[in-house]
């Protein structure tokens, strides 16, 4: 085997039919690796041949290796033939299905690393990978960041194989392909583009596949690095991809035409294309009535306006447009700011800035001591700022009402960047008072108009809602009932679109009287 280097300092190798040649190199490539095992053998009876055995440590199953496979190397190759020994050492001597040639020492050194079994064989310029990984893993966790009432528990691991099995379990159709990748020159990430062939348009999969291969970079520890790396909107506070760590979100998304991206290591799933709509819609809305279904989902419209509008439009209000309120209320708010030596802004911001300490030291802080942190914390600062007359009980309400708002948005990601744009909002109301809140609510719809996530429009159904037969609409702020969801959304292909059949003969009186109606 020799040894060469290319033109990034990376160490290539070619390989020998010499065992010997071939056990340096790899003991080389492998130099102060303590983890790995590598292990030289002789099999065969008469015409022996030297073999060698080279794996990483607790990555693969020891009982399946020595039981099934170093076993049988010694049990059934005594009839060893003068040739053709490496043939007969793959039909003979390995009885396992998943058994692979390798003809290169770059897939050779992949294979390993990958938690894969080598062998070599003197005299011969190939080996055999044999796969019998048993990495440490979590098994299936329980969804803890999208915690539903109804359907599914399990959640995404880290484990990049468990994934793909958590989807191909939920949707048994040989459509359903998985195309992998690996990202990253030095972690040489497993990344999977999941989608339904035909269902999924081919320019949105092919789109995705062109950014994954745009960069080359060390490495990739987590979907949202890749998230960035190929994400068009840099600068929008608005995510252009959907996360979650649900399988059955992941294989709602597939059935609608969109396209859900594997990252090993990470136990969350990225979705694409994805609408502003799509932020709102929780996993149990698809498996509760749709008159509940409908309710939550306006509710959670009118949190993320209330997270976004209320400190600026109650500073814009006190300090500014104050004729607005009636005599009473303005009564009121002002008995309560008595003796407040600050000004409004200054009290909103010092409420909003202690909230967000207090919310990331919560994160922060271990297990159950977190939530703790945040209820204890919350009410000693914000009792004590009242009572001290730092800040004025409203503030505290309007900031407390704001902080829950944010947490009925299902998606943390998206629910952050209405939290940076609060702050956006809330300048403009301090400068310019109710004028300045309208400016910063419509420059955040006209931003939200001009997005779009993989040549989906950001806006979509709202901003077109007569495309796709006006059925879009019908999964937006209200919630049809699921059997007049016939159709799938403008993800899929146009051929594709209908989801949902009544069989002929079956329709009973009342189901034919509410499709006249």
């Amino acid at each position: 085997m020799t040894l060469l280097h290319d033109d990034k300092n990376h160490i290539t190798a070619l390989f020998s039919k010499n065992l010997d040649e071939n056990i340096d190199t790899l003991s080389a490539l492998f130099e102060n690796c303590a983890d790995v095992v590598k292990r030289k053998f002789s099999v065969g009876g008469i015409n022996q041949v030297d073999i060698f055995i080279i794996y990483i440590d607790n990555m693969i199953d020891k009982e399946l290796l020595e039981m099934n496979t170093l076993l049988q190397l010694f049990r059934d190759l005594k009839d060893m033939p003068v040739t053709e020994q490496f043939d007969y050492i793959k039909n003979q001597g390995i009885q396992t299905v998943d058994l692979v040639e390798v003809t290169t020492i770059s897939e050779l050194v992949g294979q390993i690393l990958s938690g894969d079994t080598v062998i070599l064989v003197n005299g011969y310029d190939k080996a055999l990978r044999v796969s019998m990984r048993k990495a440490p893993n979590r098994g299936v966790p329980t969804s803890e960041n999208e915690v539903t009432v109804r359907g599914s528990k399990e959640s995404f691991s880290e484990a990049f194989f468990i994934n793909r099995v958590l989807l191909r379990r939920r949707i048994k159709d040989t459509n359903l392909k998985m195309k992998q990748y690996k990202i990253g020159t030095r972690t040489l990430t497993d990344v999977a583009v999941c989608y339904l062939d035909g269902v999924a348009k081919p320019e949105v999969v092919a789109e995705i596949e062109r950014r994954l291969s745009e960069y080359e970079i060390d490495g990739i520890l987590d979907s949202g690095m890749l998230e960035q790396l190929t994400e068009r909107n840099t600068y929008s506070p608005f995510p252009e991809f959907q996360s979650t760590e649900r399988p059955d979100k992941a294989a709602a998304a597939l059935l609608d035409g969109r396209v859900v991206v594997l990252v090993d290591n990470s136990p969350v799933a990225t979705i694409l294309p994805t609408t502003l709509n799509s932020f709102f819609q929780a996993s149990d809305d698809a498996y509760t009535r749709w008159e509940v279904a409908t309710f939550l989902r306006l509710l959670r419209y009118v949190a993320a306006f209330i997270t976004i509008a209320l400190p600026g439009l109650y500073v814009a209000v006190l300090n500014f447009n104050s004729e607005l309120l009636s005599p009473a209320m303005a009564l009121s708010f002002s008995a309560a700011r008595g003796g407040v030596p600050f000004s409004v802004l200054v009290e909103v911001i010092i409420m909003e800035i202690s909230f967000q300490m207090l919310l990331e030291a919560g994160v922060r802080m271990p297990g159950p001591m977190g939530g703790t942190l945040g209820v204890v914390g919350g009410l000693i600062i914000g009792q004590a700022a009242v009572t001290a007359n730092i800040v004025s009980p409203i503030v505290v309400i309007v900031i407390a009402l704001t902080a829950i708002s944010a947490f009925t948005v299902p998606n943390e990601p998206f629910a952050s960047a209405f939290r940076i744009i609060r702050y956006f909002i809330l300048a403009l109301s301090a400068f310019l008072g109710l004028f300045g809140f309208i400016i910063g609510i419509t420059c955040m719809l006209i931003h939200l108009g001009g997005l779009k996530s993989f040549g989906m429009p950001y806006m979509v159904p709202f901003a077109a809602s007569g495309i796709n037969h006006g059925t879009d609409t019908k999964d937006g702020l209200v919630r049809f009932p699921f059997r007049k969801l016939r159709r799938r959304p403008l993800y899929s292909e146009k051929d594709e679109r209908t989801k949902l059949v009544k069989k002929e003969g079956e329709s009973s009186d009342e189901d034919e009287k509410g499709e006249e109606s």
